[in-house]
């Protein structure tokens, strides 16, 4: 399994644009020793050619133009990306998806409930269906595992996190299972796993 960090900032990232605290303003004077990030973001390939998207940042021409196996390289219009997970329905983890559009349609897999937020109080998948066909969701079922073909020998298992939906949910005051999760991935061949929760509240 080969990982790629593209960022690991909480959401506007660091230094954040509107905050003036102490470590905002030291990574901006340089006093503070520290380097800026981008909002939180992984990439997993099972062969380092086909990549996996969890979440998409705000921040994701900047995070593919940092990372070359992303970029095009075989066509004419190209991308390493081919498929995206959402581990929920925030805005710094799904709002890249509208810098992608150019590159629809795209596999998309995420649970019911991101499903429900992205396609009433924030319609992305609504949206970007102009985009020839936009994207395809892939359901996330919480209580089974899950493959992707695109890289066959990693396999994924949900875990659902304790979080709040967001402000545009049509249920942000009744939260629900599915409306953040965690993902335990697995390497087939090696054995090897990881554990990627940026949305965990609660250990």
């Amino acid at each position: 399994m080969l990982i790629q960090i593209l960022g690991c900032a909480a959401g506007g990232g660091f230094p954040q644009w509107n905050c003036n605290c102490p470590n905002c303003r030291g990574v901006r004077d340089g006093s503070l020793r520290a380097l800026p990030r981008t909002q939180s973001s992984i990439a997993l390939s099972d062969d380092g050619v086909h990549w996996i998207l969890c979440n998409a940042s705000p921040d994701i021409r900047a995070q593919l133009e940092s990372f070359a196996p992303l970029q095009p390289g075989r066509a004419l219009r190209d991308t390493g990306i081919s498929a995206i997970i959402l581990m929920d329905s925030q805005i710094d983890h799904t709002t890249g998806l509208l810098m992608l559009r150019e590159g629809c349609p795209h596999q998309v897999w995420c649970t019911d409930m991101v499903h429900e937020d992205l396609s009433t109080g924030f319609p992305l998948f609504n949206m970007l269906t102009h985009w020839n066909g936009g994207l395809n969701w892939n359901r996330i079922e919480l209580d089974q595992s899950f493959s992707i073909p695109a890289c066959p020998n990693l396999r994924f298992t949900p875990l659902p996190l304790r979080s709040a939906a967001p402000p545009y949910s049509p249920h942000r005051f009744d939260p629900h299972p599915g409306d953040n999760i965690g993902l335990i991935v697995e390497d087939l061949n090696t054995g090897g796993k990881l554990f990627y929760a940026p949305g965990l509240g609660k250990v």
